[in-house]
């Protein structure tokens, strides 16, 4: 029954939790839906009052806007909307009345095709615009016919007239509208769709009308605020168009339409040409030209400049977002690098996801495999037990005494036997005495018991060698977890496309005729740009590097190269894949050189260096303990490990501390161990790391100038866990770096001075890494008097910059 309680509690919780989350769906949705209801109830007071003048002696005009927009609404046939249009237009419609040549007609007009569309109407009426237009026909048929008393023939004329009038206007706004619900989608706007957009758009700003602040149009600032937007986001070409249009509505509705497009489609036009220079230079440019227009065309007035100077500070204040949300949707390029984003982090959290499982399955396993402490000692008791029962099933089975004494006195010969088994394991094996005045076989007793206790040892060393074994699995495992987990962090970073680069990289090959099949252009998580060209005949690194990538380095003004990894065919589809990077700013040259121990032909220590794949150049050097091939395999199994785990994304920690897992079960037979000097330096910007695993010091060699790099650590092996210490410098040009094994140090004291002996000496000499390697060498050898009592090994790399 509690069982149950517990379930009901259960699904009443999970159900208030749906509940909750459903009520926060139903108020985010009413939020939403007021502010569309508000933004299409404005929309419909703006177009209402959009007053069209025919000409320039009549201050009377028409108003086919209203009606054109509830036309392209109710036929959506979204009753609520419909009305809240209607209301919208027939207040927009109240306040131009008396602007109007017939003003209530349209008033009538709005409801008649209210009424019908929202309350006769059938759905999915094929002819539901038509039956709008017959509407408003006839609304202006019988307003002219019955208020008006027009003659018939000039009836049916201005009746097709205005409602003629009427069509196109509806197309351009339904087209704007149906443009308008493919925002924040994958949609790409064609051209025609843009202009819909912006002639609506001028048709709202029109519907300010005359509402002045002292004097001062706020149609007109609101106007050339738009323009300016526009123009600075689109460029020339959507700056003029939507210039041109709003200084048509614009003059259309004020009777000066030269003055109106001239006005604002200039003032588009250079925005949009001045856009790459930035907000401040674009709008600068916009001023100086209308400064010269007025000029030129004698309209200098305060009134002008006001309304410029306050547009230019509203657009200064339009916050970057709005620009970048604009922009996304009218650049097919910014649209296709968002929607690129979008791909890319979506197949990011699927990755990250399946990953995030994995880690957990990891951790699962790491957990089983850990030997669990806490009942050791029920344990041991358990298996000194066994131990009794094992001797006396041996010594006791065939026994004539064996009831007197087991079952009798239990309890006694039990404890005899205990003390038996646990003199043999002190190493003073003996028989109590009360078991050799009641015991007829004490010579078999002892053998058993030291047989028993002696397998017993055995299994006991190999169950600990397993649980060992299984900690340190256990031990990598959790560090492969983590690692996953910091790869996932290093994955979710940020990369970002770069279209603009992608454009010009196009631009660049088109014109030089390069053919190619795809560009893929990024800035990756360092900040660095990387091209990935694919093409179908490779022609080798050294044609991209001298053709592409020497065309790109001067178009965008950076040092480029080939990546390491030069072409990469594809398999699948033969095409040659070459990634173009940032060139780094160094690169550096490195020369080992290597004495054997004295008798000994094989050398025991290991180094490597070289270019890794994320811009940086690693040194490793290890010396295995001892000498000859067998220090030589620790020594080479050291460095692959390391390297191989610093290539794949593992950072120093979980390196060394993997390194020195595996090493432990590899060296606990022989106790044979291995040190690791590791480097790490950017090319980029000369950030070096250094990690000492009981390896000797290394050397900085900067000039005149010696710095000593050291650490504590012991080998690999000797510890369970590693405290790696990371060592940070930043290294310059001409910078000489050393790595030396024990044996170079660790000559004749007693000639040297001081183990240290190095440091002097580096100061007096300055050559190549070759040269410097081998004199280092000599005079080790020179000091050791001839006589090499361990393996000596230098590695010199200098840091160049590149030119």
């Amino acid at each position: 029954m509690r069982r149950a309680n517990v379930q009901y509690g259960l699904g009443l919780n999970k159900y208030e939790g749906i509940t909750r989350v459903e009520n926060l769906r139903k108020k985010l949705w009413m939020k939403t839906s007021i502010v569309k209801l508000g933004i299409i109830l404005i929309s419909g007071i703006l177009l209402g009052r959009v007053n069209l003048l025919l000409n320039q002696s009549d201050s009377l005009g028409i108003a086919p806007i209203g009606i054109a927009y509830l036309i392209a609404v109710v036929t959506k046939e979204n009753r609520r909307n419909s009305l809240i249009v209607a209301i919208g237009i027939a207040i927009g419609y109240l306040t131009i009345s008396s602007l109007l040549t017939d003003g209530y007609v349209y008033l009538v007009a709005v409801a008649l095709v209210t009424i019908y569309y929202v309350f006769i109407a059938q759905a999915k009426n094929r002819k539901k615009e038509l039956v709008g237009f017959v509407i408003i026909l006839s609304s202006f048929f019988c307003y002219g016919l019955l208020v008006n008393k027009y003659e018939l023939g000039v009836n049916i004329t201005l009746c097709l007239i205005q409602t003629l009038i009427v069509v196109p206007i509806y197309y351009v706004i339904k087209y704007a509208l149906n443009s308008l619900e493919e925002i924040n989608t994958n949609y790409f706007f064609s051209s025609e769709e843009i202009v819909s957009i912006g002639i609506f758009l001028c048709l709202l700003v029109a519907g300010i009308g005359n509402v002045n602040i002292s004097n001062y149009s706020i149609r007109n600032i609101c106007a050339l605020t738009l323009v300016l937007t526009i123009a600075y986001v689109g460029g020339a070409t959507y700056g003029t168009m939507i210039g041109v249009s709003m200084g048509i509505m614009l003059g259309v509705a004020s009777n000066d339409m030269m003055y109106s497009v001239a006005f604002f489609g200039v003032g588009g036009l250079i925005v949009g040409i001045f856009k790459d220079t930035g907000k401040i230079f674009s709008i600068l440019s916009g001023i100086i030209i209308y400064t010269a227009l007025a000029l030129y065309s004698n309209a200098v007035t305060l009134k002008l400049g006001v309304e410029v100077l306050t547009s230019s500070v509203l657009f200064l204040c339009v916050p970057k977002p709005v620009f970048t949300s604009i922009e996304i949707e009218i650049n097919p390029y910014r649209k296709k690098a968002s929607l690129g984003e979008i791909q890319l982090n979506a197949i990011k959290e699927e990755f990250t996801f399946k990953l995030k499982e994995l880690t957990s399955v990891l951790t699962n396993v790491s957990r089983c495999l850990l030997t669990n402490n806490d009942n050791e000692n029920l344990l041991i008791k358990s298996k000194g037990s066994a131990l009794v029962e094992n001797l006396a099933d041996r010594s006791c089975s065939s026994c004539e005494n064996r009831p007197l004494c087991w079952e009798r006195e239990f309890h006694q010969t039990f404890n005899s036997f205990q003390m038996l088994i646990q003199s043999k394991e002190e190493g003073k094996l003996a028989i109590p005495i009360d078991l050799q005045k009641r015991c007829i076989k004490n010579f078999t007793l002892l053998k058993n018991a030291e047989g028993i206790v002696t397998n017993y040892n055995v299994n006991e060393s190999i169950r600990e060698r397993l649980a060992e074994g299984r900690n340190i699995l256990s031990s990598h495992i959790t560090n492969i977890s983590c690692t996953l987990d910091n790869l996932l962090s290093d994955f979710k970073k940020e990369v970002r496309i770069d279209t603009d680069l992608e454009r010009l990289t196009k631009r660049i090959l088109n014109k030089n005729s390069i053919y190619y099949n795809d560009i893929f252009c990024y800035i990756d998580k360092s900040g660095r740009v990387k091209i990935r060209l694919s093409v179908n005949n490779c022609e080798g690194a050294d044609y991209y590097g001298k053709n592409i990538v020497s065309l790109l380095s001067s178009a965008m003004r950076m040092k480029l190269c080939i990546g390491d990894d030069g072409c990469k065919i594809n398999p699948n589809t033969n095409e040659c894949i070459i990634t173009i990077e940032e060139k780094p700013r160094y690169y550096m040259v490195s020369y080992g050189a290597m004495e054997p121990k004295g008798g000994e032909t094989q050398i025991g220590d290991s180094y490597s260096f070289g270019r890794t794949r994320n811009g940086t150049y690693m040194t490793i050097l290890s010396d295995g303990m001892g000498s000859g091939p067998e220090a030589k395999e620790e020594s080479k199994a050291t460095v692959d490990l390391v390297e191989k785990l610093i290539e794949a994304g593992f950072d120093e920690d979980i390196t060394v501390n993997t390194v020195n897992s595996i090493m432990g079960m590899r060296f606990s037979e022989d106790e044979k161990y291995a040190t690791l000097d590791l480097n790490r330096i950017d090319l980029y910007n000369g950030n070096a790391i250094f990690v000492k695993i009981g390896a000797a010091p290394s050397f900085i060699k900067r000039g005149r100038d010696v710095i000593t790099i050291n650490s504590k650590n012991l080998p690999f092996g000797l510890v369970d866990e590693v405290d790696v210490e990371v060592i940070r410098e930043v290294l310059r040009p001409g910078d000489i770096l050393i790595n030396v094994s024990d044996g170079i140090l660790d000559i004749d004291k007693s000639n040297s001075g001081e183990s240290t002996w190095i440091e002097e000496y580096l100061k007096t000499i300055n050559s190549d890494p070759r040269e410097l390697s081998e004199k280092v060498l000599e005079r080790a050898k020179k000091l050791s008097n001839g006589t090499i009592k361990d393996d000596m090994t230098v590695v010199v790399s200098k840091v160049y910059l590149d030119s």
